[in-house]
């Protein structure tokens, strides 16, 4: 196994040929989409542009919910944001979502050329590893915060790493894997991962608009048996398959 990582969105895309993408977006769009489908919903279609999801809504048999936010806050005109409080079976199972948000589906968009990819979040950590525990190449994209490197989505990429190499000893990672994992493993205080996650650039964006407490429920670990996929390339669209 191979494994790479992108730490940043702006890094050069592997030159190898990837089996699986996993994209990686802590705060929020990955924990939402884990949300979303460990709660029933049946699919989401996720975009880069507001505009695509209205386009996309308009011309749908049956209206789906659209989904998603710009810089943390709540599209006009969307029925959700990009708090997973929001998506609980109540309002979203069975239901078809659209999703575009700052970063996370940006991230989506630009790594659609994989012959795979999953989304993962805390939440589904252990379920995703599982997953790709065999495959011969493995790439980490983090969504970042604004272009830059965020600390949360690091922190998960080193997670899957480590996981991944617990499985696999012989896999080889890359430099930029390896540092994800060093940074996941380093943690002589011992702190909660919502604290950990609470010093990162995306969470200090959370805690300026007051929405502090979707934090903790993006620091669930494997509160999610299930596995979220891509099932179509353009515009991307995943499904989530129940681990049992």
């Amino acid at each position: 196994m191979q494994i790479t990582t992108s730490l940043s969105p702006h890094d050069p895309l592997p030159s190898l040929s990837v089996d699986v993408a996993i994209v990686i977006d802590v705060l929020r769009a990955t924990t939402v989409m884990t949300t979303a489908m460990a709660s029933g919903a049946n699919q989401i279609t996720t975009v880069a542009e507001i505009s695509e999801a209205f386009a996309i809504a308009q011309n749908a048999q049956t209206r789906p919910l659209l989904c998603g936010e710009r810089h943390c806050k709540p599209i006009d005109g969307f029925d959700f944001g990009n708090s997973p409080s929001d998506y609980v079976r109540s309002t979203v199972g069975d239901r078809n979502l659209v999703l575009t948000t700052t970063n996370g589906t940006q991230a989506i968009v630009r790594n659609e050329s994989a012959r795979q990819m999953l989304a993962v979040s805390f939440l589904n950590l252990s379920a995703t590893a599982m997953e790709v525990a065999h495959a011969n190449t493995v790439h980490l994209v983090c969504a970042g915060t604004n272009g830059s490197i965020s600390g949360e989505d690091v922190l998960l990429a080193g997670a899957v790493v480590e996981k991944l190499m617990s499985k696999q000893p012989s896999a080889q990672a890359c430099d930029s894997s390896r540092i994800a994992q060093a940074f996941w493993n380093n943690n002589p205080k011992r702190m909660p991962l919502e604290d950990r996650l609470r010093e990162s650039l995306g969470a200090r964006n959370l805690i300026r608009l007051g929405m502090t407490s979707d934090i903790g429920l993006c620091a669930a670990v494997d509160q999610a048996s299930v596995i979220v996929r891509r099932v179509r390339r353009v515009p991307a669209t995943f499904v989530g398959e129940m681990i049992r």
